[in-house]
């Protein structure tokens, strides 16, 4: 009989990762729970029976935020029903890790956390923070990065694992040939054919936003004379500008039926995010989309990107001129190809929602045996601790 589960999520109702969930299910006897509404979505289905795995919501308290929503319904039904594993995916010092880690008892209890900063940390005069530490068993960081940080505030090093990226569904990204993809495209959005010029179509999907480095993309695009195509929201209006300056073309935010036609028709997609103060590219998983539609991927040297796309695909954030060899380096196709091939072994082994299942069970109902194994080859969580 499978080990239970009981996840805790702020996001648990959200469709996005229902895939992760599934695959979560095939392992553990799995129960997600999480807040019926958080920052103003209404996550309560219309209907359960289809979804794979057990999913229970409750109605919560300050749920505008991670930091503060909490609902003593959710803590009740924890109290009631402990399992054999607590797994809350929530940061150290948001108060629901802080009482789901009193309910702890006979549970191994698990962190995921994608903290960035010392924000909340007081110095470690957080008591709250200080008594989740002491009480969690193990702690997945999402990246190497994430790991340093969490011993600045207090984690042990002995309790934090290998880094635990996010996944990518199998089902939900897959690959259409280039030419076909294109046409889709072009059949909704007229503009992609201005893009589809002939030079080797360089892309990225996300939010259109400051942080992202899309002036640096459009400026290193011009320069390496390739073809560039970006989708998503628009949240700074003059970085919109700017690309489109630099002979960019834009669409807006596309559907998830729409999205892995738009990875296909690349040749290749950038994720060129800069370092903040307050925000991180904590995994890049765009990345890993566009690979599983059978588009090499490339990326800054930020946060858990190169621990998707590898050493060899990385680029210092803000630097235009190493941002344009890259791709240069990478307009044969026979160079694309490589990478992709490289790419797509590692991302199914590391990234996709199946191996990510298997490496939670293994770490925390498999008695550790296989304790911090990951076939992950690029940064080692030691670099930053």
């Amino acid at each position: 009989m499978n080990p239970r589960l009981i996840l805790v999520w702020h996001e648990a109702g959200n469709r996005l990762y229902h895939d992760r969930f599934r695959e979560l299910a095939k392992v553990f006897d799995l129960t997600v729970v999480g807040p019926e509404i958080f920052a103003g979505v209404d996550y309560r289905p219309s209907a359960r029976a289809d979804l794979g795995f057990d999913l229970k919501l409750f109605p919560s308290r300050a749920s505008g935020h991670w930091l503060s929503y909490f609902s003593p319904a959710m803590m009740r039904y924890i109290r009631a029903n402990p399992p054999e594993v607590l797994y809350v995916h929530e940061e150290p010092h948001s108060v629901t890790a802080f009482w789901a880690s009193l309910l702890k008892r006979k549970s191994t209890l698990v962190l995921e956390s994608s903290a960035i900063n010392l924000k909340g940390n007081f110095g470690g005069a957080n008591l709250l923070e200080r008594l989740v530490y002491a009480r969690v068993d193990k702690i997945f960081p999402k990246n190497t990065e994430v790991a340093g940080v969490l011993t600045q505030r207090g984690a042990s090093k002995a309790k934090i694992l290998a880094p635990l990226g996010n996944g990518v569904s199998l089902q939900s990204f897959s690959p259409t040939p280039k030419a076909e993809a294109r046409e889709q495209l072009a059949a909704t959005f007229p503009e992609v054919r201005r893009a589809v010029d002939g030079r080797l179509l360089v892309g990225f999907a996300g939010r259109i936003w400051r942080p992202k480095g899309l002036e640096t993309l459009a400026q290193a695009a011009r320069d390496a004379d390739v073809a560039l195509m970006l989708c998503g929201p628009v949240s700074d209006a003059d970085v919109a500008e700017a690309v489109q300056e630099f002979g960019g073309v834009l669409l807006p935010a596309l559907n998830k039926e729409q999205l892995p036609i738009f990875y296909s028709a690349l040749d290749l997609f950038v994720l060129p995010s800069q370092i903040t103060p307050f925000w991180r590219e904590q995994f890049g998983r765009v990345c890993a989309e566009a690979v599983f539609c059978g588009t090499p991927a490339i990326g800054s040297n930020v946060g858990g990107i190169p621990s998707v796309v590898g050493d060899s695909a990385i680029f210092e954030p803000a630097d235009v001129t190493q941002l344009a060899d890259k791709i240069t380096s990478l307009k044969t196709a026979e160079a694309r190809a490589d990478l992709l091939a490289e790419q797509t072994r590692h991302i199914e082994d590391n990234f996709s929602w199946r191996s990510i299942a298997a490496r939670i069970y293994r770490e925390v109902a498999g008695n550790g045996s296989k304790s911090g194994s990951t076939s992950l080859p690029f940064v080692p969580v030691e670099a930053t601790l």
